[in-house]
C-alpha cells in the first residue's frame, strides 16, 4: 500500500498512475495549498525563476505583468519547466535531472548572473538558497503566490494510517521537508508508537535534501526520485528499487 501525502486537490494524476499499475493506496494529506493574493510586481525583471509547479500555476494571472520586453525564465527542474512549456512559456535554463535550487545554481547561465534584477516565484516561506547566493551580485525579490497550510487530523487520516500500518510492505510518499514534518506531527497525534513503526517503513522522497532530512529523523529505508514527479515516483515502485 502507498500512503499518498499530497494535498487532496493534487492527487488525481498519481491516483490514475497507481490504479493503472494495480497499486493499492490511501490518502493522508500532510497539507493543503492555498492561493495568496499579492500585488503584481511593479518592476521589470531581467530573470524570473520558478521554484515549483505550484509556483507556475498560481502565478499564471501575473504573466502579463511579469513577461515584459527582454527577460529570461529559469526553472528549478524539468517538471517545473514542463509546466511552463504547457503554458507556452519559453524556459531558458533548467537542470535536466536532480531538480533543486543547488542544481540550478551549478548551471553557468545562473551562476554567472551579475547586476541583474531577479524575481523568484515561489510559495510562502520556501528555501533561501537561491536568494542567498544570487543576492551577492544581483537584486533579488520574491513573488510568493501560494502557501502550504498544515492539515489537522481527520477521520480520513486515522483510517488511512490504520490501513497503511496493517500492510507490512507499505510505502510512504514524502514530497518536501515540510510535508515530512507534518506527517510526523499527524502520526504522533494518533500515537507516538505509530511514528516508531513508520520510521522502519520504506519511504520515497522527492529530493536528496528530503532524504538527508529523513535520515536525520531516523528513517532507514529511503529512496529519492530523480525528479519531483508522480511519474518518477511510480517508476521507483515499478522497478522495485526499494
Amino acid at each position: 500500500m502507498i500512503l499518498i501525502t499530497r494535498p487532496v486537490s493534487q492527487t488525481k494524476n498519481l491516483e490514475s498512475l497507481l490504479n493503472k499499475n494495480n497499486f493499492d493506496y490511501a490518502l493522508f494529506p500532510a497539507f493543503e495549498i492555498n492561493k495568496l493574493n499579492n500585488k503584481a510586481p511593479a518592476e521589470k525583471y531581467d530573470v524570473i525563476i520558478f521554484i515549483s509547479v505550484n509556483a507556475v500555476n498560481y502565478a499564471e494571472e501575473y504573466f502579463g505583468n511579469l513577461f515584459i520586453d527582454s527577460f529570461k525564465v529559469f526553472a528549478v527542474g524539468p517538471v517545473t519547466a514542463n509546466q511552463l512549456f504547457k503554458k507556452h512559456v519559453v524556459v531558458d535554463c533548467f537542470p535536466k535531472t536532480n531538480a533543486s535550487s543547488l542544481e540550478l545554481l551549478k548551471m553557468k547561465e545562473c551562476s554567472e548572473l551579475s547586476n541583474k534584477k531577479i524575481l523568484i516565484v515561489r510559495g510562502k516561506g520556501g528555501s533561501e538558497t537561491l536568494k542567498n547566493y544570487l543576492s551577492s551580485s544581483n537584486q533579488v525579490d520574491y513573488l510568493e503566490v501560494y502557501e502550504r497550510t498544515p492539515c489537522e487530523l481527520t477521520k480520513i487520516h486515522n483510517e488511512s494510517l490504520m490501513s497503511f500500518l496493517n500492510e507490512p510492505d507499505g510505502i510512504l510518499m514524502v514530497t518536501s521537508n515540510e510535508s515530512l514534518l507534518n506527517i510526523i506531527r499527524l502520526v504522533n497525534s494518533v500515537s507516538p508508537d505509530y511514528y516508531e513503526i513508520l520510521k522502519v517503513r520504506k519511504i520515497i522522497v522527492f529530493s536528496e535534501r528530503i532524504k538527508s532530512k529523513a535520515e536525520k529523523l531516523g528513517f532507514k529505508k529511503i529512496e529519492a526520485t530523480q525528479n519531483p514527479s508522480d511519474e518518477d515516483f511510480v517508476d521507483i515502485l515499478l522497478n522495485k528499487k526499494l
